[in-house]
Parts: structure tokens; sequence; C-alpha cells
């Protein structure tokens, strides 16, 4: 078969979203390896932690992005290829995708502490010396200390008083960060205030709705961590109908955890349909908020005097009971295990203990009845 990277391209970009299109994908790798097409070397990889960030287990994105360093170290010069539009050459465009990588840091605890930092100072520096300014840099930084409010904040004023410039998010994600910032530091009006450009799509994002789904879940969020069970539930309402492939929006453990206190009924049948998708996300940090909320939806199903549930699930689930008939206490604490075994990974892995502390809080607020 004749190396004809186009018509590769063409190939997987038919193929849905999910790991047969990431397989497609690193066989382009290896055919633009073997043929040493640096140009695709580069733009491949490019595209595998593109779906592998959005779409798939974003490790990959971790393990294949140093790759892509050591290749435009060897051979700083690499041009762009023609599907690489709005990038100067390749190297721009890696430190686009730097920025998803530092951010991602945070998400994995099997990233120590000493690695995350050196992902940061190389991204700091490289950025400087093809002439960027630190604005994504600190970015990154307010997400990565989600763990110390001290820092993050800091992180977060830096990023706000550097201007913008060609290596910048978009305006409608840096945005959603300052609303993310505002709500977390209860400053709710000035954040209502942020989303309006967002609310009426005047902000958007890649596709239509994504900033939109990102915006309207720091506010659910926000509801949710403030008791407000009946506000969380109207937006709940939305996002079940709006929620895209990206996995990124398929929150089904916030979504049920919301609706055992104003909807028990749809929570158990919402459950019952991505029981499976539960646990299926991109990153460890992901699949905590997805155990940590599920544990807490059953808590709340209990509290409520249900001792057992009915449920149709197949024989990959851990506790499967041929009978269908599941002790609700045995659920809850399947979920609660799993949360806690990853936070306590993570609290390891930052020297803190946040991770314990939300799952606790999350607990607690599941205590409080609507």
């Amino acid at each position: 078969m004749d190396y004809n990277p186009e018509e590769i391209k063409n190939h997987y970009n038919e193929i849905p979203h999910g790991k047969a299109k990431s397989d497609a994908i690193r066989q382009a790798i290896e055919m633009a390896d073997q043929n040493n097409d640096l140009p695709f070397m580069i733009y491949f990889r490019e595209e595998i932690c593109a779906e592998s960030c959005f779409y798939g287990n974003t490790m990959e994105m971790m393990v294949v992005f140093p790759e892509m360093l050591s290749i435009i170290d060897r051979h700083p010069d690499i041009p762009s290829t023609q599907f690489d539009a709005g990038y100067k050459n390749a190297l721009d465009h890696i430190l686009w995708i730097y920025k998803w990588v530092v951010e991602e840091c945070a998400s994995f605890y099997q990233i120590p502490m000493e690695d995350c930092i050196k992902f940061f100072e190389d991204f700091k520096k490289r950025s400087q010396s093809y002439g960027y300014n630190l604005r994504p840099y600190y970015k990154a930084f307010y997400y990565f200390y989600d763990w110390d409010k001290e820092k993050a904040d800091k992180a977060f004023h830096n990023f706000e008083r550097i201007p913008r410039d060609g290596n910048s998010d978009c305006h409608a994600c840096e945005r959603n960060t300052e609303i993310e910032f505002y709500l977390k530091n209860g400053n709710f009006r000035k954040a209502a205030k942020l989303s309006a450009d967002i609310e009426d799509f005047r902000l958007t994002c890649g596709d239509h709705w994504s900033a939109w789904l990102r915006m309207k879940i720091l506010f659910f969020d926000y509801y949710m961590d403030n008791c407000e069970f009946e506000k969380a539930t109207e937006i709940a309402l939305i996002l079940e109908r709006r929620i895209s492939d990206k996995k990124e929006f398929q929150i089904w453990g916030n979504i049920i955890n919301c609706y055992a206190h104003t909807k028990p009924g749809r929570a158990l049948r919402v459950y019952k349909k991505y029981w499976r998708t539960l646990e299926d996300w991109r990153t460890p940090q992901d699949l905590f908020e997805s155990m940590m909320n599920t544990c807490c939806f059953w808590h709340v199903i209990k509290l409520g005097g249900k001792e057992t549930a009915k449920l149709d699930l197949d024989n990959s689930f851990p506790l499967y009971n041929e009978d269908k008939s599941y002790n609700i206490e045995d659920l809850y604490n399947y979920y609660y295990n799993k949360a806690e075994d990853i936070a306590r990974k993570f609290d390891k892995r930052n020297n803190a203990d946040s991770y314990i502390k939300k799952l606790n809080k999350s607990l607690e607020i599941a205590n409080r009845q609507a």
C-alpha cells in the first residue's frame, strides 16, 4: 500500500470517536514513522492527543506527548502540514497541545509531583523562548493547584493580569475559567454577569455547545455544593438532553446524585441506563468525581428508606447478582471504596488531604434532604 498521509487522515476521520478511531490514528503514526515523514510524525501524534484528550483515555496523550517533544528537539525546523491551519509551524501547534498536558497533570496521581513540575517548567521555558507570554502557564497552574487554594488563587491572579497573546485559549474557555474562580470564591453575582456572553452564544468554543455546557456544569456544581438541589435539578434536566459524546460532559454520576434529592425515580432510571459509563472515564480525577457522586446517590436513596434495588446489570459488574436484587448498602460501599482509594492516592501524591475532605464534604451534603 502506497503511503499517502491525506488518504490516511480521510480514512480515520470517517471512523466515529472511540477505540477504533484511536487505533486507526496509531496506525497512521506507525506509517509516518516508517516513512520518516517528520511533519506527519508530529501531526498524527497531535491527532491522537486530541482524540484521547476529548474522547478517550487521556493517559495516551500523556504518553505520546513526550515523543513529540523528542522529535521536535531533534528537528526544530519541522514545518507544519497543510492541515495545521492557524499554526506557524509544528512547534507552534505542539505548544498549543502542551497546555492540555500541563492542565491534565493534576488529573493523574500516577504522575509524581516532581514530574508535574518538570512539565510546567519545560512548558514555561519553551513558551518564553518562542515569544509567548505566561498567561496559559498560570491558567494551567490554577487548575493544577485545585487542592491548594492559596497557590490556585495566586496563579489565577497572575493569569488575569497578563494580556492575551497567540497561545492563549479562546475567549470562551478563558471566560469559563473566570466564572469557575468566582463561583468557588462565593462571588455568584460576578460569575453570573461573566456568564452572559456564553449563555447567549456570543462566546463559543469549537462546536456550538461546548463552552455553554462547561458553563452550565460550573453553575450546576455551585448549586450542588450549596445544597440548592432544585436549582441544580433545573440544570441537570438541561444537561441530560444536551450531553455530547465528549467524555468531559458525560457527568452521569453528578446528575444521579442531584436527582436523588429531587427525583429519586429518575435517578434510578438514569443509573440503570448509564451504570457502565460511570466507570469509563478519561482520567483518575474524573473517575474519582464519578465514584464520589455515585456513592452519594446510593447514600441518599438509602436515607430515603430503601434497602434493596432491582437492577438489570450484567456479570461485568463486580457485585453482579443473578436475581437482580442488590443491597443498597453494598452498592454504596462499592462506590465509596473506589472513591476513597483514588482520593488517598491523590492526597499522597499532593502531600495533602483535600480529596478525602472533598469526599467527606460530599457525604455531608448527601445527608441534607431537599
